[in-house]
C-alpha cells in the first residue's frame, strides 16, 4: 500500500509505530464490528483472510486484504464527533489486521502533513473501490440500475497476500590452518612489529577525516548524496597529492585517480537530476496541488504532460460530454481554470473546480468494458482551460511508471470520493473543496454508510435517484456529537 506511493521507510515507521506494530486476529465467523452496536473509534487495514459486509442481514460486499475495514465510517465523522457502525462485518475465515487509535493518528496526521496527505488518498480510493462494489445493489422495483455517474464496473483483482518467512539461518564452517603456516607462537618477531614508522603527512589524515565524514553523513539530509560524493573527491584529491608529493607511490596514486573519476562522474550525474525543470506557468498551480505533495519530480511531471496531452479551451455553455452521446474511451482531463457544471437529465448534480479531474469516474468504470457513453451531461460555467491525456497513449505510459501509476490512481480514487460528498452538497465552493483535501477525515454529512443502508433496504431504494439528485441528507446520517465527554 504505501511503498507503491513512494513512502520511505522512516515515514512507514511512524505509521507502524503509530499503530504500536500490533496485529490483531479474528477467528471464522466472528465479528469486527456489529450493526448499531460497534463504536467507531479506529481505522484499521485487512492484513489476510476475507471480511463480509451486511446490513440488515442482506449481504453488501466483500473486503480483501490490504483494504480498510472501517474506511466509510472513518471519514463520516469529525474528530470531535462519535459514531457507531451501521453494518457488520464479519470473518469468513480467519482474517489479521492492523489498526490505529483515532487520537493517536490524527495526532500523527497533526505533527506530519505528508503522512496525512498519503492516508486521504489510500482511504478515498478506498472508499471508491467499495462504492464501485455496490454498484450492482442499485436497482429499484421496476428493474432500473441507478449509478452515480458511470455504467457497471468489474471488481478489479486485489493482489493476493505474500507470505515472507526468514531465510535458512547462516552455517559458519571451520578448518584447520594449513601446516605450512607458521604459529604465531613459533616466530614472534615475524608477525609483529618492532619499530613503529614515524606518523604520515597531515594531507594522509586529512583524506582520512574527509572520507569518514563523508560515511557519517546522514540520509535525511536532502543533498546527503551531494556531499558524499564531493567529500569522497575531496579525499581522493589529497591522497592523491600525498602519494604524488611525500610517498611516490604511484599504485596509490592511480587507484585514486580512478576513484576520483567515478565519483565525479556520479556527481555530476546527480546535479544533472536535481537541475530546475521549467513548468509551463498554467500548469504550475496543478503541479503545486496534486503531484508535488507525493513527491513526484519535476522531471516526471514534465514526462507526464509534455508528450501527449494537449490543453484545450471552453467557452462559456459548451458541453464537454453530452449524456449518452459523446464516448468516455477518449480522453482523461484536469480542470486548470474555471468552473464546470455536471447534470443528469436535467438535473443539477454537483460543480467540478480548478484542478479536479473532469472524467474521473469514467475513467475508472470503463478500464476493463470499452464503447461506454457518458451518463451525464458536463457544461462549461465559465470560460474554462483543460488539460487532455489521450487515453489509449496515457494507459501505455502509466504502464511503464509504474509509481506514477499509484500515484494516478489513488488521485483518480479520491477525486471519484470528493464527488460521491459533492452530490450530497452541490453548493460546496472551491474553498470548502481544498479544505477537504487537505482534512482526510473532515468530509461533508453523507458518508457511504448512508450509500450502503439506502442500497440495502428494499424500502429505500425506489428513491435513491431522487436522494442523490436532491443532493439532500436522509436521516440515516451516524455522526453522534461527544456531548457525554
Amino acid at each position: 500500500m504505501f511503498k507503491k506511493l513512494g513512502v520511505s521507510l522512516i515515514h512507514f515507521g511512524k505509521i507502524v509505530e503509530c499503530c504500536e506494530g500490533d496485529i490483531y486476529t479474528i477467528d471464522k465467523d466472528h465479528c469486527f464490528a456489529v450493526e448499531g452496536k460497534t463504536s467507531i473509534d479506529k481505522l484499521s487495514v485487512l492484513i489476510s483472510g476475507r471480511i463480509r459486509v451486511t446490513v440488515n442481514g442482506e449481504f453488501l460486499h466483500y473486503i480483501y486484504p490490504f483494504q480498510f475495514l472501517d474506511s466509510p465510517e472513518w471519514d463520516s465523522l469529525r474528530p470531535s464527533e462519535e459514531g457507531i457502525f451501521q453494518v457488520t462485518l464479519r470473518a469468513d475465515n480467519r482474517s489479521r489486521y492492523v489498526a490505529w487509535r483515532r487520537k493517536k493518528l490524527y495526532l500523527l496526521f497533526a505533527q506530519h502533513r505528508y503522512i496525512a496527505k498519503i492516508f486521504a488518498l489510500l482511504v478515498r480510493n478506498d472508499i471508491a473501490e467499495k462504492l464501485f462494489s455496490l454498484n450492482d445493489k442499485a436497482f429499484d422495483i421496476r428493474g432500473f440500475r441507478y449509478d452515480l455517474r458511470p455504467r457497471t464496473l468489474e471488481l478489479e483483482s486485489t493482489t493476493p497476500l505474500e507470505n515472507f518467512r526468514m531465510s535458512d539461518s547462516l552455517n559458519y564452517s571451520t578448518s584447520p590452518l594449513p601446516s605450512s603456516v607458521p604459529s604465531v607462537a613459533g616466530d614472534l618477531n615475524a608477525t609483529s612489529c618492532q619499530d613503529w614508522e614515524q606518523s604520515h603527512h597531515l594531507l594522509f589524515h586529512l583524506a582520512n577525516l574527509s572520507l569518514g565524514l563523508g560515511f557519517l553523513i546522514p540520509t535525511t539530509i536532502a543533498l546527503h548524496m551531494i556531499v558524499l560524493r564531493l567529500l569522497l573527491m575531496t579525499g581522493c584529491s589529497l591522497f592523491i597529492a600525498w602519494a604524488t608529493l611525500y610517498r611516490c607511490t604511484l599504485d596509490v596514486m592511480v587507484w585514486n585517480v580512478v576513484f576520483l573519476l567515478v565519483n565525479f562522474m556520479h556527481f555530476f550525474f546527480l546535479l544533472y537530476k536535481r537541475r530546475p525543470i521549467k513548468i509551463d506557468r498554467e500548469l504550475k498551480s496543478l503541479y503545486k496541488r496534486m503531484f508535488e505533495p507525493l513527491h513526484v519530480r519535476e522531471a516526471l511531471f514534465q514526462r507526464l504532460t509534455g508528450q501527449f496531452c494537449t490543453i484545450q479551451t471552453l467557452k462559456k455553455g459548451q458541453v464537454y460530454a453530452a449524456e449518452d452521446k459523446t464516448s468516455v474511451d477518449e480522453r482523461l482531463s484536469i480542470l486548470l481554470k474555471g468552473k464546470m457544471k455536471v447534470s443528469y437529465r436535467g438535473h443539477f448534480l454537483h460543480n467540478i473546480y480548478t484542478n479536479a479531474f473532469i472524467d474521473s469516474p469514467e475513467f475508472r468504470s470503463t478500464q476493463m468494458n470499452r464503447g461506454e457513453r457518458f451518463q451525464v451531461t458536463i457544461t462549461a460555467e465559465e470560460n474554462c482551460k483543460l488539460l487532455c491525456w489521450s487515453r489509449e497513449r496515457l494507459t501505455y505510459f502509466l504502464d511503464s511508471e509504474s509509481f506514477l501509476n499509484e500515484v494516478f490512481r489513488y488521485l483518480i480514487g479520491k477525486d471519484i470520493t470528493n464527488k460521491l460528498y459533492s452530490l450530497n452538497d452541490p453548493t460546496l465552493s472551491d474553498k470548502a473543496v481544498k479544505k477537504m483535501d487537505r482534512q482526510p477525515s473532515l468530509c461533508s454529512q453523507l458518508s457511504m454508510m448512508q450509500m450502503r443502508n439506502s442500497m440495502a433496504s428494499t424500502s429505500d431504494t425506489d428513491d435513491v435517484l431522487n436522494q442523490i439528485l436532491r443532493g439532500g441528507s436522509t436521516g440515516s446520517s451516524l455522526p453522534v456529537t461527544s456531548d457525554r465527554a
